[in-house]
């Protein structure tokens, strides 16, 4: 047997195996008074198409996520994302942080920096246009 299959054959069944041990994603409820809402539809839109899976309590996983151990994988970043800014609960921020975290928004979104490249290569709608980046942090430096 070659040294690729003496290596490969294991992998293969290492990862089939993995795929029985039992995870459950995290489920949320979202109290709706704490969560960021806007009149402004088109900002809206864009949060929830690019922002909303990684930076609110209301992820939507992808097929992909329920692979051992990609699922861990994602919601690693998803907690993460969650840690920085969660859009389900920007109402209970005091006023200080929310405006800390809009300017924040403005950096990052502004930089190109978010949303991640990895997300947008697999969600191809997340991917921002300069219009749309422009709309957004001119949005969150108001608040």
């Amino acid at each position: 047997m070659s040294k690729t299959r003496k290596v490969l054959i294991p992998v293969i069944l290492i990862l089939g195996l993995i795929q029985f041990i039992p995870h459950e994603i995290e489920t949320v409820v979202v109290d709706e008074t704490a969560k960021f809402t806007t009149d402004n539809i088109e900002v809206q839109s864009i949060l929830d198409k690019a922002c909303m899976d990684c930076h609110s309590s209301q992820t939507t996983y992808p097929w992909y996520g329920n692979i051992t151990p990609v699922n861990y994988w994602l919601e690693g970043h998803v907690k993460e994302g969650r840690e920085h800014l969660n859009f389900s609960e920007w109402n209970s921020y005091p006023l200080e942080d929310q405006k800390h975290v809009a300017k924040e928004i403005v950096e990052v979104v502004g930089k190109k920096e978010m949303p991640m490249l990895f997300y947008w290569l697999i969600h191809w709608d997340a991917k921002l246009t300069d219009a749309e980046r422009t709309t957004l942090t001119e949005y969150f430096k108001t608040i």
